[in-house]
């Protein structure tokens, strides 16, 4: 009992021997001064535009979405460069005529335009649906004051016809040009209006709970299936029973970046209305949740390291002194533990749509690595003069498994 109790003593002595914090506390330090030179020098302008618009997150979609199935609810329509208002017409007319769970039209037919014959005809189209549909608009002129835009972009037909309608904006502020939120509503003059995957969503289930004014993560991980306007009648089974959504995959002004590449804005709000019907959005750890498992996985690498470095010269061989003089274990080791840590964030990421912050975790292991050489020349020069309690202690003067 007394061995076991002395084994004990001394595994604990070494697991959490004051080096192993010094080592892990430092590399967080050199991490905190990075991160402000980067924050707060001209300097690094590009880095931190560059760090801006970057997330793992994006690696992990483009991972899951090559392997994922194609989505069995929602159907895009595309229409392609076609502007004839007849002509798009009698295409929402053949897929009303299909008896789809919901259309939602990501088009906006701004003024009259173009042959008189044509937009009546969209006009006694739109008139006549007989599916619930939900009509593009786009929100115009915000006020920064009042938190509210002021203007909105509708079909001619929209006040006339009363039709539902959702705004197509997306969140695209100048910092950050990759869409990985989608807005669930916004104020119009003071009254909430929703987005357009909301509104067609809530065709389907009225009961959806959204926070007002609250961005959800668009969930990336399907594919979607895609039907030119004039093969609708050759795809019935794409349409009956679907949610179809109508618009353009070609028009240049409405491409956004995305994880998982440049992509049509009417195919964004396919990835939306999917994230809200399957309440697959994405939940972020808080900042210091992050970095308290960043320092964990630390912590543990550093331990790691210095068990096989301890391991090594306690066997003194001649291999065991080439990888540590090369430093060979030290990068194979890190390598490896980073990508077992990555792998692991990508799983609770697919399987439980958690996102814990894989930039913040390699980068402080990363310079970990630089934080133990640091801290490792440090003692050994100052144990030349200094005959201090915390270098005679120090696990790089002392093989505690002797």
């Amino acid at each position: 009992m007394q061995v076991i109790n002395t084994a004990m003593t001394k595994l604990l002595k070494y697991l959490f021997h004051l080096d192993h914090w010094l080592i892990t506390i430092f590399a967080f330090v050199i991490l905190w001064l990075l991160y402000t030179a980067v924050n707060g020098l001209s300097l690094f302008s590009p880095v931190k535009r560059a760090m801006s618009d970057m997330s793992t997150t994006d690696v992990f979609f483009q991972i899951t979405n090559k392997t994922s199935e194609v989505n069995q609810d929602i159907t895009i329509v595309d229409i392609k460069d076609e502007y004839n208002r007849g002509k798009i017409a009698e295409s929402i007319s053949a897929v009303d005529s299909l008896k789809p769970w919901a259309i939602g039209v990501d088009i906006i037919f701004e003024s009259i335009k173009g042959e008189h014959e044509d937009n009546y005809s969209l006009f006694q189209t739109v008139s006549n649906m007989k599916s619930k549909t939900v009509w593009a608009t786009k929100l115009l002129d915000f006020d920064p004051y009042s938190q509210s835009f002021i203007n909105q972009s509708g079909s001619f037909f929209a006040d006339t016809l009363a039709v539902l309608s959702g705004f197509t904006n997306l969140d695209d502020n100048l910092e950050n040009t990759t869409i990985r939120k989608m807005l669930t509503e916004e104020a119009l003059n003071g009254h909430n209006v929703h987005s357009f995957p909301v509104a067609v969503a809530m065709l389907l289930d009225d009961s959806i709970a959204l926070k007002p004014n609250s961005k959800l993560s668009i969930d990336y991980s399907t594919k979607f299936t895609t039907i030119a306007y004039d093969s609708i009648a050759n795809n019935k089974d794409l349409i009956k029973n679907h949610i179809v959504l109508i618009g353009s995959t070609t028009d240049e002004s409405d491409m956004w970046h995305t994880p998982i590449g440049k992509m049509p804005g009417v195919m964004v709000q396919a990835y939306s209305l999917n994230t809200i019907r399957n309440h697959s959005d994405i939940k972020y750890f808080g900042e210091w949740t992050n970095l308290l498992i960043a320092f964990i996985l630390c912590y543990l690498f550093e331990v790691l390291i210095d068990l096989g470095f301890q391991r090594l010269r306690k066997r003194d061989s001649a291999l065991g002194h080439f990888l540590i003089d090369s430093k060979l274990l030290l990068r194979v080791a890190t390598i490896v533990f980073m990508a077992l840590v990555t792998w692991g964030i990508l799983l609770v990421f697919v399987y439980h749509s958690k996102y814990i912050d894989a930039v913040l975790i390699l980068a402080a292991l990363g310079i970990l690595i630089e934080s133990r050489r640091i801290y490792n020349a440090a003692t050994k020069a100052l144990s030349k003069n200094h005959n201090w309690w915390i270098l005679k202690n120090s696990l790089l003067n002392n093989n505690i498994f002797k």
